[in-house]
């Protein structure tokens, strides 16, 4: 079963992050999107959809577990991808 769980989990993350490469940019400039975003963004999902469903087969998947989850993610990337505030001098 953890076989199911982690093929599940990589593939679906791995299919985010093909979808995010693929996407193209907005904007005038026509430029290829950076793959270091797309790769971290594939591994959280990776990561929250193996947590999640390694939660429900031991039942302990509810909605605040789940939300808990989800909502840590969501801080992590708000974090991550903030810009860095320009030096004071």
């Amino acid at each position: 079963m953890g076989f199911v769980i982690a093929a599940v989990a990589v593939g679906s993350g791995a299919l985010f992050a093909a979808v995010l490469l693929s996407v193209p940019t907005s904007g005038r400039a026509r430029r290829q999107r950076a793959a270091a975003p797309a790769l971290r963004r594939g591994i959280e999902v990776t990561a929250i959809v193996g947590l999640l469903l390694l939660l429900r087969i031991v039942d302990g998947l509810t909605v605040i577990t789940g939300g808990f989850i989800v909502l840590g993610f969501l801080v992590a990337e708000v974090i991550l991808s903030a810009r860095p505030a320009a030096p004071s001098r």
